[in-house]
């Protein structure tokens, strides 16, 4: 497993994969991944990546599951704020 200072890459990650906590994610960037906490440990699964949500990913929230969504916008890198009108 490729990872720096305990921090992961996008090709690093995979479904099921366990994850002590969400900040080793923090360099990963316009990516949907959500975390579903483990009920008896402080470990996350990884139970969805992709750069959209869609029916997979909403799966994870009606089966009751905690689930901690992480997403990391490029666009905050560039230090420019963005207005919709």
């Amino acid at each position: 497993m490729a990872s720096i200072d305990n921090k992961f890459t996008r090709d690093d990650l995979y479904i099921g994969m366990e994850i002590q906590d969400k900040n080793q994610l923090s360099g990963i960037y316009d990516t949907w991944i959500l975390l579903v906490k483990n009920k008896n440990s402080d470990v996350y699964t990884i139970g969805f990546i992709g750069e959209e949500t869609n029916a997979e990913s909403d799966k994870l929230f009606a089966s009751g599951n905690a689930v901690c969504p992480v997403f990391n916008d490029s666009l905050e890198l560039e230090g420019d704020i963005y207005y919709d009108e």
